[in-house]
């Protein structure tokens, strides 16, 4: 398959008429298509979505309207319970977008690129760059202190550090009012940085 496709990519580019390299290209063009229609079936890194499968399943159940204990209000263990899910559905995409370098955010979606992609994967991509549009630096925000420095907002994983570092401190609290409420008595077993 791959050698045929080549061959039709050369004759679209070196055909000896006009004629001859419109063909090739249009067929090229459909026998490309054809293949990208099947992306999903064919092995190796032909579906650029194949090797995120597993992240984009742990985000999608860790969607803050997936919570489990949404629909059980009876005691304090389910509200702290659901307040836990929450915090959690908020700090993992927060440290999957810490992974993110500066230099692999695109910066617009090309519109062929997306035509191209199924319905799924189309609402993946906008997601994701919604999501990185949130953190980027405005005129407004040109410099951000921290402990008496000067950071410049360029830096994304220091936005993300104090982020999670946040909801991380929010956990704390409430996984401490979760051991009191299964019967632990109280003590103090996490500084939160407001404590330190």
């Amino acid at each position: 398959m791959s050698h045929h496709l080549a061959e039709l990519i050369n004759n679209a580019e070196n055909g000896s008429t006009e004629d001859e390299r419109f063909k090739a290209r249009k067929e090229a063009t459909d026998t490309i298509l054809r293949i990208w229609e099947h992306r999903s079936s064919i092995p190796g890194k032909a579906n650029p979505l194949k090797s995120y499968q597993n992240i984009l399943l742990v985000l999608d159940r860790l969607r803050p309207d997936n919570d489990p204990f949404a629909y059980y209000h009876g005691d304090e263990k389910d509200r702290l319970g659901s307040n836990l899910f929450i915090d959690m559905s908020r700090l993992i995409p927060i440290l999957l977008l810490m992974k993110i370098s500066q230099i692999d955010k695109p910066v617009e979606i090309d519109p062929i690129a997306l035509d191209a992609l199924d319905e799924t994967e189309q609402y993946i991509m906008v997601t994701i760059l919604k999501w990185m549009e949130l953190f980027e630096p405005t005129p407004e925000r040109s410099r951000i202190t921290k402990k008496g420095k000067e950071k410049e907002t360029g830096n994304d994983n220091y936005v993300f550090e104090r982020l999670a570092l946040k909801i991380i401190d929010d956990l704390t609290i409430t996984l401490d009012k979760l051991r009191v409420e299964l019967g632990e008595k109280p003590q103090l077993y996490h500084k939160t940085r407001a404590q330190e």
